[in-house]
């Protein structure tokens, strides 16, 4: 128990400062010396809910720390109101309330409530008395709500930050298969030939075959010019992305960010220029990356299709979409498209957001 004491965070320690209040009451002679063993009690619960894993014992200690802040702000004095803070430390950092949902929120409210309600009939009460309470427990209900919101924030922040981790390392991932997949199809044989080659002409000097082991290393020539044009190729053919691929990724990347995707590409990309297949391949790289950062979306479509004047790409998503629609909106895919004399549109703003975009077709030379 010890151990655990140790590991609470000190915030928790700090706000016990408060507990010299009561304290100094009944040491002073203002309450009763059995409030003694009411205020230790209420530490030790204070720290009990933080360290104990039973719901039972949990439930017990929270309400008597309910218990606690009412009976003593009705009867003894209204400043034992301040104690809710307590509860809303509780609340947001031990229980990590983030709905409306949770009963022990509801048990706080309620005891406000009824407290509230205590006070109002309390003849002994003074008017300002019931007043000052009302203001203490919605200041400290603004305050709970403010830091469940930070604390949502929070975790939406690292949330989203853990997304866009996956998502860069599910990139790297695929481009360093799709470069060792280029390299091992288009180079594995070529080594393979030129070992074998060598091997050959080593035997034919070996045996004074002198003529043949120059046919050999002519050949071993040939192939390692071969295979430097086939470096370049694939040097040139890294800088132009497949939509195929490309699709892929995308997929995989809103599926990790928990986007339910439909692709639907209807395109014969043997009969587009190289050009206009990776430019629709990066636009549809940023699309899938706006919706996961921006749109919040859970659902996303993206069609392909070829017209008769030339390419047509829709994304659709049920996201937050956008509130007023300008130029300044994607205007990297704007810059993109406009190279290819293509142009976008964002025909729909909200539940569906839909964004079209054509580019003139071009046959592949």
């Amino acid at each position: 128990m010890i151990e655990k004491l140790k590991h609470i965070h000190h915030m928790f320690y700090v706000g016990l400062i408060f507990m010299v209040f009561p304290f100094a009451s009944i040491f002073l002679g203002q309450i009763p010396w059995w409030h003694f063993f009411l205020a230790l009690f209420f530490m030790m619960s204070y720290l009990g809910i933080l360290i104990v894993e039973n719901r039972t014992l949990t439930w017990i200690f929270w309400i008597y720390l309910l218990a606690y802040i009412g009976g003593n702000t009705l009867y003894v004095g209204t400043g034992f109101c301040w104690f809710y803070y307590y509860l809303s430390n509780i609340l947001v950092y031990r229980f990590r309330v983030h709905n409306f949902r949770s009963p022990f929120l509801w048990t706080a409210f309620l005891s406000q409530l009824i407290l509230l309600g205590a006070l109002l009939f309390n003849r002994e009460m003074r008017e300002n008395d019931w007043l000052f309470v009302l203001i203490v427990s919605l200041f400290i209900a603004i305050m709970t709500y403010s830091m469940v919101r930070m604390e949502m924030m929070e975790e939406l922040k690292a949330d989203h930050a853990k997304q866009n981790a996956q998502i860069n390392l599910l990139l790297a991932e695929n481009e360093r298969h799709r470069i060792g997949r280029d390299l091992h199809d288009s180079l594995g044989h070529t080594f393979a030939m030129l070992s074998v080659k060598a091997d050959l002409a080593d035997q034919f000097l070996a045996l004074g075959q002198v003529e043949k082991a120059q046919e050999q290393v002519q050949e071993i020539q040939a192939i390692s010019q071969e295979s430097m044009h086939q470096v370049r190729e694939i040097v040139e053919n890294l800088k132009q992305r497949t939509l195929a691929r490309e699709l892929e990724t995308v997929k995989q990347m809103l599926e990790v960010a928990q986007i339910k995707v439909e692709i639907q590409n209807e395109l014969d990309t043997a009969s587009i220029s190289p050009i206009l297949e990776s430019a629709l391949a990066m636009v549809s790289l940023e699309l899938a990356t706006n919706m996961i950062k921006h749109a919040k979306a859970t659902q996303a479509l993206l069609s392909y299709r070829s017209t008769e004047t030339g390419v047509e790409m829709v994304a659709e998503d049920n996201g937050i979409g956008f509130d007023k629609v300008s130029d300044k909106d994607l205007h990297s895919i704007r810059e993109r498209i406009a190279l290819l004399g293509g142009e976008l549109e964002i025909s729909h703003q909200h539940k569906p957001t839909r964004i079209e975009i054509r580019i003139p077709y071009q046959e592949r030379k």
